[in-house]
């Protein structure tokens, strides 16, 4: 008895090429670096022809932004995924959360991210080309964290918050060294989110949430 194989329509083709080049590109840059992530590379790591990368990406640069726009959707979509109904009523439980926050960020997805913006900070065309994704990501994310902290954070300190933590997180990512030699490791990153925990529930209205787990 033979078994006949669907056939994926075109609009599948293209998807699973398209797909395959994004991931491909992430993982490119996340090992060899913005410099060394060429489109033959890509085309490599992919098993996709050049002739098709130019087929569905014109340039490497629309490929580098498509990228950012899929890791992007990634991002959030981690983001929700990690802290998606998390409590964040206590000190505790967004410390709980920051960590968790924190080790997305660690992960080669975000590191893509991460790569481009440097090099987009010594090519402004490419820094113009991301502007899109970079906005749309600070939206979702706001977004997301409009529904994480449901209510408990006015509109201007719930934006405030999003961006001292994004950048806190980043900032911690670049940093190869624990600020304090003398701690045991991970020990002033664990005290710097726990302060930064402690920080944003004293914007809650509702002091109750100070209160901190038996």
């Amino acid at each position: 008895m033979t078994t006949t194989r669907e056939r994926r329509t075109q609009a599948e083709r293209r998807e699973g090429t398209t797909t395959a080049l994004l991931d491909a590109t992430v993982a490119c840059l996340t090992e060899r670096g913005y410099a060394a992530t060429s489109t033959a590379a890509v085309c490599a790591a992919a098993g996709v022809s050049q002739g098709a990368l130019f087929r569905y990406f014109p340039t490497r640069q629309a490929l580098l932004v498509a990228t950012a726009e899929h890791v992007a959707t990634r991002n959030v979509e981690a983001f929700r995924t990690t802290v998606g109904g998390a409590p964040v009523a206590t000190a505790d439980d967004v410390a709980a959360v920051l960590g968790h926050l924190r080790r997305a960020v660690l992960s080669p997805t975000n590191q893509t991210w991460r790569e481009l913006l440097v090099a987009a900070r010594a090519d402004a065309d490419l820094r113009e080309a991301l502007r899109p994704a970079r906005e749309s990501l600070q939206g979702q994310m706001l977004a997301a964290a409009a529904d994480l902290w449901d209510g408990r954070l006015a509109p201007d300190d719930l934006a405030a918050v999003l961006s001292i933590v994004v950048n806190m997180l980043d900032g911690l990512a670049f940093s190869a060294l624990d600020p304090d030699p003398t701690a045991p490791p991970g020990r002033t990153v664990e005290r710097a989110l726990r302060l930064l925990a402690e920080m944003i529930v004293r914007l809650y209205p509702d002091p109750a949430p100070m209160e901190q787990h038996a």
